[in-house]
Formats: C-alpha cells, sequence, structure tokens
C-alpha cells in the first residue's frame, strides 16, 4: 500500500480574476452566480463571497482578462515564515504580505511555476454574509483548471511541494490532483498557454441543475455544455461563460477521493472496480455518450 503524506493545504479558497470591465464582471459573479460581495479594494477589486468566508471571487480591473492569482487555505498552525523557506528553498520567489487585501491579515505570495501567482493563509475573516436565493447560489468553490505551459513543473509543485495526491489524467494532458477527499481541487491543462481553463462551483444538490440552467437562461446566458456526466471524477457538470469568456463550470457528485486506499469511494456509475487514478482518453469526456457540438476539451 502506498505511503500517504499529508498536503501543506486542504481546499481551494479564491481565484481572483482580472477583467476589463468590471462593473459587468461584478454583476454577473454577484447577480447570476449569486455571490454577495464583502468588500472593496484601494484599487476598487471586488470582492466576492458565496455565503461563509470573506471571499471566493476577487475581481481586478485589468488591460484584459487574466488570472491574477490563487489563493490556498494552509492547514492550522502553519507558519508563515517556514513555509516561505521552503519555497525558497527549491528555488521560488515569494514573501509574507501583511493586510495586502481584506479578511485576511497575513498570507505568503509564491510565484509557481507558469509564473502562476498562489497566495496561502492560514486564517481568513469569515462575515458570513449568508447564502443567496437568487442567481445559481452555489454551494462552495470546488477547484480550478490552469492550462500551463509549465505543465511538468507546475504538477511538480503541487504533488513534490505542497503534497497534492494524482487522482485521474485525461490523455496525459488535463491531470487532476486533491489535498482533500474532492476527487480533483485542481487540474493541470499541459498545453503551450497560460491561463485559466475552468473554475467550478458545486450546486446544493442534482436537482440544482435544472433550475441553474434556467437561471442562466432568464439571465440571457447560454449553457455551453451539458448539464452530463464526466469519466475523471465522474462529477456531473454543466459549463457556461462568464461576461469575459471565463468558462464556469457547475457541478455536483464528485467522486470522493480516499487517499489511504489510492482509489474513489466505490459508486454504482464506476466503469471500474476500483476506481484508482487512471489515463482516459480524450473521447471520455461524457460518461454518457451524449454529442455535444461545443469543445469543451479546446475550450
Amino acid at each position: 500500500m502506498q505511503k500517504v503524506f499529508a498536503p501543506k493545504v486542504f481546499q481551494l479558497g479564491y481565484v481572483a480574476l482580472g477583467t476589463p470591465d468590471l462593473a459587468r464582471a461584478r454583476d454577473h459573479y454577484a447577480e447570476t452566480v449569486g455571490m454577495t460581495e464583502t468588500d472593496r479594494g484601494h484599487d476598487g477589486e471586488s470582492y466576492l463571497s458565496i455565503g461563509y468566508e470573506h471571499h471566493n471571487i476577487v475581481l481586478r480591473q485589468s488591460s484584459s482578462k487574466a488570472l491574477d492569482h490563487l489563493g490556498f487555505q494552509l492547514k492550522p498552525g502553519t507558519d508563515l515564515g517556514e513555509f516561505l523557506k521552503d519555497a525558497q528553498a527549491i528555488g521560488l520567489a515569494g514573501q509574507i504580505k501583511s493586510d495586502s487585501q481584506p479578511g485576511i491579515g497575513q498570507l505568503v505570495e509564491i510565484t509557481a511555476p507558469g509564473n502562476v501567482a498562489m497566495q496561502f493563509y492560514t486564517d481568513i475573516a469569515a462575515p458570513a454574509p449568508g447564502f443567496k436565493r437568487t442567481g445559481v447560489a452555489p454551494l462552495r468553490l470546488g477547484h480550478v483548471a490552469v492550462i500551463s505551459s509549465e505543465g511538468d513543473k507546475l504538477m511538480q509543485f503541487f504533488q513534490e511541494f505542497l503534497g497534492f495526491w494524482f487522482t485521474d489524467t485525461i490523455a496525459g494532458i488535463a491531470n487532476f490532483f486533491t489535498c482533500n477527499r474532492d476527487h480533483h481541487v485542481i487540474n493541470i491543462v499541459t498545453i503551450p498557454e497560460d491561463r485559466v481553463h475552468h473554475i467550478a462551483f458545486q450546486l446544493k444538490g442534482n436537482a440544482s441543475h435544472a433550475m441553474a440552467a434556467d437561471t442562466l437562461r432568464a439571465r440571457g446566458v447560454k449553457t455551453q455544455w451539458g448539464p452530463s456526466r464526466h469519466t475523471a471524477g465522474h462529477n456531473l457538470a454543466g459549463y457556461h461563460f462568464d461576461p469575459d469568456r471565463v468558462l464556469i463550470e457547475l457541478y455536483t457528485d464528485m467522486d470522493t477521493f480516499v487517499p489511504e486506499l489510492n482509489m474513489c469511494e466505490a459508486r454504482p456509475w464506476h466503469e471500474h472496480y476500483p476506481m484508482r487514478p487512471r489515463n482516459w482518453d480524450l473521447s471520455e469526456l461524457n460518461a454518457w455518450g451524449a454529442e455535444f457540438n461545443f469543445n469543451l476539451a479546446q475550450a
């Protein structure tokens, strides 16, 4: 049986995006997705919460759409100074920042391979603005998919430095890793580009997919793919674009990964038993075999 090492982090906390139209993007995440703005920064950036933490999405004015940074929550009690030293010891640039954003008193910011800015913190304010009853109203931020021209180095960073577990790959291109019992918290897509592929929010239950699709339609937003069941992760997922054409996934039913057994908890719809990390084919994005004109792999 494999030896299990505990990851340094336990969840994805927030995703920060640059947007050329801040007001339009804020309206989408606040009114269509159903988040609450908890604060605005000195430069007008918007901090939005799903319902408990101070923020799960950060929107900043920029000349074009961009992935600004990712925020991960470290295990409680982690010494930020020692964490930074460990990162610098493997050649990564970083610094400790104090009061650099609302809700977080201190964090470590590191430039990961592929020039991906990442922030690591132990504590975040929880004003608990409450879960909205309007818009899609998701349950939580679940995962993010990043396209990286230095995908191999970025995967090494997540596995060897942060201690993430590998759970699946799709043709060696889309690679899935987790730091908790969700099948994946980060999806690293290894092609010669550098950008976000999608951001994923968990819905309250499977029946929420139809309500979410109707909500998007009422707001003039087209569902691009699904809802349907994936193979890697087996989550039921539907995708739409935000106003900047950042792909947003709404999902439920994600596989539960058991690191001690290096497998996912068995489910009736699994194709293989035990469901261990495997290499899926590019044609296996959709477990149900439904044909969609939208090419999710090239989004």
